[in-house]
């Protein structure tokens, strides 16, 4: 499935925004990267989850979507799947949910 951003669909998308140590960047993308593939894809109404780094690698962000609201927030409920995060917990981090406010494309 291809990554989509489209103010007319029905996902819902969620960002968490980090603020590592640059020396530890790489290790908190690993983390974040083995509890998506291990964990978090499997999770019904998971689409997707791409992870952004700043190039001065002082900001890590990861863009998810979900089916829906309701899909994210048993995701965000069941105790058992969060407590895999692993070494992302030693990162202070913040997720909101986001919506399109408005969407620009280059003309043909």
């Amino acid at each position: 499935m291809a990554v989509t951003i489209d103010a007319h669909s029905d996902t819902f998308t969620v960002l968490v925004t980090f603020a590592p140590h640059p020396s530890r960047t790489e290790e908190l993308v690993e983390a974040i990267r083995t509890f998506v593939e291990n964990v978090v894809r499997h999770q019904p109404g998971f689409l997707s989850s791409t992870v952004h780094v700043s190039t001065d690698r002082t900001r890590v962000i990861n863009y998810a979507q979900w089916a829906s609201r309701q899909a994210y927030e048993a995701f965000g409920a069941n105790e058992a799947v969060l407590s895999r995060r692993g070494a992302i917990t030693e990162f202070p981090h913040d997720g909101q949910p986001y919506e399109i406010a408005f969407q620009t494309t280059a003309s043909a």
